[in-house]
């Protein structure tokens, strides 16, 4: 069966970890490891990476820090971490990342606790300064 949206791992350890049931199991417990196994399942079946936004549990979201990276949750805090691979990766007239023309990705993390970025969200509510 051909793969819609192809998968590729950062190095063999984090492909091992993420495709064999038993490693996966060890190292991430059975809770996040029967969501990373079906979050996996999901992108491979995915057409594109944009499908994924057709699953609110996915939360397919830019990283804060950046880098090209994205996070696709796992849970309440748990987040797998990809990154288009094209280099250059596929981009809108506005410079935007097109998830529409991503179709290969490079899992490089499955980060198992809540992140903590250099970045602080500004509140919506938050006021702005008069120049």
């Amino acid at each position: 069966m051909r793969r819609l949206v192809e998968l590729s791992y950062l190095d063999v350890e984090l492909a091992l970890s993420c495709n064999d049931d038993a490693m996966r199991e060890r190292r991430y417990g059975p809770a996040l490891s029967a969501v990373l196994r079906r979050r996996l399942a999901e992108i491979d079946a995915a057409a594109h990476l944009a499908a994924l936004s057709c699953l609110p549990a996915a939360r397919l979201r830019p990283c804060p820090d950046g880098g090209g990276l994205l996070l696709v949750s796992l849970g309440p805090y748990a987040d797998l971490h990809l990154r288009p691979r094209a280099d250059p990766p596929p981009r809108l007239a506005d410079g935007r990342l097109d998830y529409a023309g991503v179709r290969a990705v490079i899992v490089t993390d499955v980060q198992p606790e809540p992140a903590v970025f250099n970045s602080r969200p500004v509140p919506l509510h938050a006021r702005r300064e008069a120049p």
